[in-house]
């Protein structure tokens, strides 16, 4: 199988998980298979969360790696409902700075605040850094997946792409030289610790 390029008519856009799930899923129902890469495009009708419930309903996803500028409250509850499903294990978050400065600003959005919530109650990790990268690094019992994507983790996508495709060594890649990374160099706060590590610039 070749490398595919899909799209979607253009549509108005409303969160809904389910409704995001079946639009990829009448585009294509299966998993990339080892070293195939498959590419999408969607006018607003899909966003990052649709995939990672995409591969929860194929694969338990043990670990997941989420680098984006923010995380929705919506999508975190999907998340959250996953784990409780026993579809999800861990995350590990990385998130753009200005996601902890709304909140330090009093601004209504409360999306770093409910972010530490929810890692707390689940055991997950957050860093914060300078970022606007969007990675997803998937690993599951089916093997390992990476998603390079235009789309953050939040409410409101537009036109966004996604690469989507399983490789140990492009996720390894993204882990080693990017998630590690940013660890140590970022805010990190690992809930299983209930500490802070690095103090914010």
């Amino acid at each position: 199988m070749q490398n595919e390029f899909l799209s979607l008519k253009n549509q108005r856009y409303k969160f809904h998980i389910i409704a995001e799930l079946q639009k990829i899923e009448n585009l294509n129902l299966c998993l990339p298979k080892e070293n195939e890469t498959h590419f999408y495009i969607s006018n607003g009708g899909f966003s990052s969360i649709g995939f990672v419930k995409f591969i929860a309903d194929r694969t338990k996803i043990r670990k997941l790696q989420v680098s984006s500028l923010r995380i929705g409250k919506k999508h975190l509850q999907v998340l959250d409902v996953l784990k409780g499903q026993e579809k999800l294990n861990k995350c590990e978050f990385v998130v753009g700075s200005v996601m902890k400065n709304d909140s330090k600003l009093g601004k209504s959005y409360g999306y770093y605040d409910d972010l530490l919530k929810i890692c707390e109650k689940n055991n997950w990790s957050v860093t914060v850094a300078n970022n606007h990268s969007k990675i997803l690094n998937f690993d599951t019992d089916d093997g390992k997946f990476v998603i390079w994507t235009s789309s953050n983790l939040n409410e409101n996508p537009n036109i966004e792409q996604f690469v989507f495709l399983k490789s140990e060594d492009v996720y390894e890649m993204c882990e080693k030289h990017f998630f590690e990374k940013i660890k140590k160099e970022g805010v990190h706060y690992d809930t299983e610790k209930k500490s802070t590590d690095k103090k914010t610039s």
